[in-house]
């Protein structure tokens, strides 16, 4: 009877890790080399000027899931953000990890950025979300992981080993993840127009998530 037990909690767990990863990747398309640039953790003064500078620069569009505490001081650059083409997402107020914190907790902080970023996309902080915590918040978000991760905050990679970690999407489409922080700034400002351009190179497009409220 344990064993049984034991063996129906497994298939739980996978197909709960199944689903999630469905909806990860709902929106990747490689057929049509399709990318979704992001970055998290922002907004942050002057370094996500210098992103929205180097997008502007080449032409490209992104989606920025932004910290609500970090809105909540630059209201501005939330604004900018959206003037300038760009879409806006959730990544909880506090910059939560899903798996160290309850249900209630949770939800409290991602409705608590809800009021000032107005989105219907999400994103968990390190990608770490339980499985209740995602059914909650499913039917009220559209939640985005990614493909690929550049590990720009790492400070033991360069921006050549960061750009290693990306260039599959460059070359295939994906959802390719950056940040928008001042650990990452170096790596980050480095890699991300090779990126871009490599992208162009494979005659990539890039897409935009569509927030609506």
């Amino acid at each position: 009877m344990i064993v049984i037990e034991m063996f129906v909690l497994i298939l739980l767990f996978f197909g709960g890790v199944m689903l999630i990863f469905r909806a990860s990747f709902l929106h990747i398309f490689h057929r049509k080399k399709q990318i979704f640039l992001t970055f998290d953790d922002g907004p942050q003064p002057e370094l996500t000027e210098q992103i929205l500078k180097i997008l502007a620069q080449e032409s490209v569009k992104a989606t920025f899931f932004c910290v609500g505490d970090c809105a909540q001081r630059c209201p501005e650059l939330v604004t900018r953000i959206k003037q300038e083409g760009h879409s806006v997402g959730n990544h909880t107020m506090h910059h939560l990890n899903g798996w160290h914190t309850s249900l209630k907790d949770y939800i409290a902080d991602v409705g608590q950025a809800d009021k000032i970023l107005k989105t219907n996309l999400f994103r968990p902080p390190y990608g770490k979300i339980g499985l209740r915590q995602w059914w909650y918040l499913r039917k009220k978000y559209r939640i985005v992981f990614w493909t690929a991760i550049s590990y720009d905050w790492n400070q033991r990679f360069s921006p050549e080993k960061c750009l290693s970690k990306v260039k599959s999407v460059a070359k295939y489409g994906g959802i390719v993840v950056f940040h928008d922080n001042p650990k990452a700034a170096q790596n980050m400002l480095q890699t991300l127009p090779v990126f871009i351009r490599l992208a162009k190179k494979h005659n990539a497009q890039f897409k935009v998530f569509d927030e609506k409220k």
